[in-house]
């Protein structure tokens, strides 16, 4: 019996993602990786019967943009083939370093309360 997850984890050893293959709310997104790791990273997509293929090889300094959807499953690799992370999800941009993976979304709209682009209501205006 295989086991699931409802959240994700970005530490070792990564979790399954939360999307699957079989999920049919996917719509087109767009993923930006940055590698300021100092060494070599691996974009692969997992394809539908979990067979992995590179998508591109970052060096350090590098970034590319891929489109894709959001139920696709991407990893990051380093050169060794160990994973870094692991995602599936909404458009995101995705920072590379020694220290590890940082996924940044986009974020999400002001609440209805806050104050208007003119600041009035802001606090410390008089």
């Amino acid at each position: 019996m295989a086991a699931t997850t409802t959240e994700a984890v970005i530490s070792a050893p990564p979790a399954p993602p939360t999307c699957s293959w079989t999920d049919h709310s996917t719509g087109p997104c767009k993923l930006v990786v940055i590698n300021h790791r100092g060494s070599p990273v691996q974009l692969v997509w997992l394809s539908y019967d979990g067979a992995e293929q590179v998508y591109n090889v970052l060096e350090s300094g590098a970034e590319t943009h891929q489109d894709t959807y959001s139920t696709h499953v991407w990893e990051l690799k380093d050169e060794d083939g160990k994973r870094l992370v692991q995602y599936a999800g909404p458009s995101a941009k995705l920072y590379v370093t020694s220290a590890g993976v940082t996924i940044v979304g986009t974020p999400p709209p002001p609440p209805a309360d806050a104050p208007g682009p003119s600041g009035s209501g802001a606090a410390g205006s008089s």
